[in-house]
């Protein structure tokens, strides 16, 4: 059998390094898993699609939580300020962005086609009159494309491109190969060209585009470079391109400026909204009446105002993190709410990535090769839990780290970790179980299989209780059998005390011969290792008495066995040498039984034992059951023992301890107190005669 010594028991020593090399082999395994399951990811795509839906959920609970945080402070505001006429102390805590949308939208449709009497699309004249109406703005830029001519004639786009000239704040957008036929000269362009992911989602901003031409700004951009000119100062919360525009030079002061950019999307009700029949309404040569019945000066000075279509059918929305049809001109007013409180999404540095994925690998892969269920636990947070939660917690300081690869790595790790680990653990359990079963009952293997940290390299002192048993008689029935016949007789004899022994729950040392080698309390610990040692004695007996009739007549011979017992200090453990060693026992109380067995001979008895033994055995039995005066108090053990002690068991049977006197044994410099054991029927004295006890030490030879 693999890790057997040449005396056929387990080598535990090669056990236990060959678990420690499992562990690492596992742990090894579990990393190129790990990695297989990050290349498996990258190369799939589904690192990059996760990531995407990581990043939409997290956006998502972003706006959630700051729109939450903005209402509760807006409510503990309106409570603090309850009954106040000062109406600057109700608006919310968060200022509104310096951002207005003028929308047309299905109101404004109606509104034009009811009171106006123009369909879609509208006349230029219109947009020159939204023009007039918001020449106070700082910057009006018009997420609307003016490149192909007015269907209402060239003069419509006169009246129009005049009307924004006087304005002197128009942004117009414009394509890369297409630019507005408007001729309004003093008109800043950007591009609105939307930069979509592959699963059709904007999340990231085209800020500018490369052309044969140059730099193209886009139309957020350019609305900032207005709005900057407007007010003669540089922003230096926006980030910048690399280069300068070279169609504007206004826009300069932008020199860092990344070309792309991750938006931080926020709620619409940041923006002051307002339909594009409001502005008419008002403005002069309109002939229309109010929109709404509303009556009102709007007042749009210091801001920028976003011109767009917002009308379902017009079809001028766009997928994004937080609205599946969000209007494109929202875009336009995010980016330039982020370029105006430098709150654009930043991605980690690719050097946190790597060490967050190495460390979640690590942990994964490590964690679950501890064999103990907290560390298993420990794992699966470090593959799942840690980079999830580091991603959503950079992402709260507007820094998206994509926990995909980290996840996978971990993941991977983690399952092949634990389905290794599975393996190992049934392999080791297989090979326990068939290594033990020879010598330890199958109630004491389980148990060490659920506990195989006791199989220690080395040896450990303990207090055990040794039986020692021998066949009376042995070198003559060896030569009244033949080997055959020997050889079958010895089995079923050694099978008798094995089985015995066993279901006490000892651990069969060895066999030396005819002789029987056994002891309790080792590997496991056992309570009561001294009675059960002295039960599995009196049932031997007991078993050899029943079978010896059967015994005879087959084989001529009726076995009896004698029997020592003696409990105290030994070192048990793997003891020999390099070349072969075994699990066994040594020490004064294993040699003591040893000496037992074979007084019996001089005596004339079958089972020897001592008084530590006797101690003990009582002590066992007064903790499994409540104490009959014929068994000494537990406190009483160490001091004096009653000459006699029957110790009642469960199948009626009584065992009873008979102090014979002090002896001097072959080893032994000091006295020893010798003990009779037999087995009787409950309240029966027991058969055969009796020995005399004695008081004066006795001394007994090999």
């Amino acid at each position: 059998m693999k890790y057997m010594t040449e005396a056929g028991k387990p080598d535990h020593s090669t056990l236990r390094s060959n678990h420690a090399l499992n562990k690492v082999k596992r742990f090894l395994y579990a990393l190129v898993a790990g990695v297989f399951g990050i290349l498996l990811f990258q190369w799939t795509g589904i690192s990059n699609k996760a990531g995407m839906a990581l990043y939409d959920r997290e956006m998502r609970l972003l706006v959630a939580a700051e729109g939450k945080k903005e209402d509760n402070t807006s409510s503990q505001t309106l409570r603090k300020n309850s009954g106040s006429s000062d109406s600057a102390s109700l608006s919310p805590s968060r200022e509104k962005a310096p951002i207005a949308l003028v929308m047309i939208d299905q109101s404004s449709l109606d509104w034009v086609q009811n009171e106006l009497g123009l369909g879609w699309p509208w006349p230029r004249e219109l947009y020159g009159l939204i023009a007039y109406s918001l020449r106070n703005a700082d910057v009006q830029a018009y997420d609307i494309l003016f490149t192909e001519p007015s269907t209402y004639g060239p003069e419509d786009d006169s009246r129009c491109a005049e009307a924004m000239r006087s304005a002197g704040n128009v942004v117009l957008a414009t394509l890369t190969d297409r630019k507005p036929v408007l001729a309004v000269s003093n008109a800043l362009y950007g591009h609105v060209v939307a930069r979509v992911d592959s699963d059709g989602i904007c999340r990231q901003y085209q800020a500018a585009l490369d052309t044969d031409a140059g730099k193209i700004p886009s139309l957020g951009l350019a609305a900032i470079s207005a709005f900057n000119r407007k007010n003669s100062i540089a922003d230096e919360k926006s980030i910048s391109l690399s280069e300068a525009f070279e169609p504007l030079e206004p826009l300069a002061p932008f020199e860092a400026f990344e070309q792309t950019v991750f938006l931080k999307f926020e709620d619409s009700s940041r923006f002051e909204r307002y339909s594009a029949a409001q502005v008419l309404a008002g403005s002069p040569g309109t002939g229309g009446s109010d929109f709404a019945g509303l009556n009102q000066e709007l007042n749009f000075e210091g801001k920028i105002v976003l011109i767009g279509i917002t009308a379902p059918g017009l079809m001028d929305r766009q997928a994004t993190p937080i609205n599946p049809a969000q209007p494109g001109v929202e875009i336009h007013a995010t980016f330039i709410s982020n370029a105006l409180s430098s709150s654009f999404i930043e991605l980690s540095p690719i050097g946190v990535e790597v060490c967050i994925t190495i460390i979640a690998l690590v942990l994964a892969a490590l964690l679950p090769t501890m064999r103990t269920r907290i560390w298993t636990i420990v794992g699966f947070v470090a593959a799942i839990i840690i980079p999830i939660g580091l991603s959503f917690a950079f992402f709260r300081n507007l820094v998206f780290y994509n926990a995909v690869p980290a996840i996978a790595a971990g993941l991977f790790a983690f399952i092949a970790a634990i389905v290794l680990g599975y393996q190992a653990e049934g392999r080791q359990r297989a090979y326990l179980r068939r290594a033990f079963a020879q010598y330890l009952s199958p109630e004491v293997i389980s148990e060490l299989i659920e506990q195989p940290k006791v199989l220690r390299l080395g040896g450990e002192s303990k207090v055990i209780t040794t039986l020692f048993s021998d066949l009376a008689g042995f070198t003559a029935i060896s030569e009244k059998l033949d080997p055959e016949r020997l050889t079958q007789f010895m089995n079923e004899y050694l099978g008798i005390i094995s089985e015995e022994i066993l279901a006490q729950g000892g651990t069969l040392d060895k066999y030396v011969g005819d002789a029987v080698v056994a002891f309790w309390n080792a590997p496991l610990d056992i309570e009561d290792h001294a009675l059960r040692a002295c039960m599995a004695a009196c049932h031997i007996q007991e078993k050899l008495r029943e079978i010896g009739p059967e015994l005879e007549k087959r084989f001529g011979i009726s076995p009896r066995t004698r029997i020592g017992i003696a409990t105290g200090s030994a070192v048990v453990g793997n003891l020999g040498s390099t070349h072969r060693f075994a699990y066994t026992a040594v020490g004064d109380s294993v040699n003591i039984a040893s000496r037992l067995e074979n007084l019996n001979k001089v005596l004339g008895t079958a089972i020897l034992t001592i008084r530590e033994t006797v101690a003990a055995a009582c002590a066992g039995s007064s903790r499994a059951s409540s104490p009959s005066s014929l068994v000494p108090a537990a406190q009483d053990l160490d001091s004096e023992l009653a000459p006699e002690i029957r110790l009642p068991q469960l199948e009626g049977k009584t065992l009873l301890f008979r102090r014979l006197g002090p002896a001097i044994v072959e080893g032994k410099l000091q006295a020893i107190e010798l003990w009779e054991l037999r087995a009787t029927e409950k309240d029966n004295c027991a058969q055969g005669s009796l020995i005399e006890p004695w008081q004066e030490a006795r001394h007994f030879s090999k």
